[in-house]
């Protein structure tokens, strides 16, 4: 089986595996965690899929810049409602994360915010 089909198939058996999860009528707080691991899993597999194609010139190379520019078009599109969505949730719910602290890291030294 080719790398493509491989990948293909572990897609479509993510993409089965997060709508049984999700179409449970009742979920309690740890299956809705484990939908949002299984979803961001997902996002991180795609998202290296991607920047394995792209730092690849020789399969780059094979692509037209009408092809690239579909391409690039089509991801903006998809990854700007993700990075809206990121900044309404960090406003919605800063209050439930940690605040950052300062710590020196040389006696004298101003400490980066950790």
């Amino acid at each position: 089986m080719k790398l493509s089909e491989r990948w293909i198939k572990g897609s479509e058996q993510l993409l089965k595996l997060m709508k049984e999860l999700t179409s449970k009528k009742e979920r309690d707080r740890l299956e809705v965690i484990n939908s949002i691991i299984l979803s961001l899993n997902g996002l991180e597999r795609s998202v290296h899929g991607w920047r394995s194609w792209i730092r690849n010139l020789s399969i780059m190379s094979q692509f037209s810049l009408e092809e690239l520019k579909g391409i690039d078009e089509t991801l903006q599109k998809q990854v700007e409602p993700i990075i809206k969505y990121d900044m309404e949730a960090t406003k919605r719910w800063e209050d439930k994360f940690p605040r950052r602290t300062r710590r020196r890291t040389r006696k004298g030294d101003r400490g980066m915010s950790v």
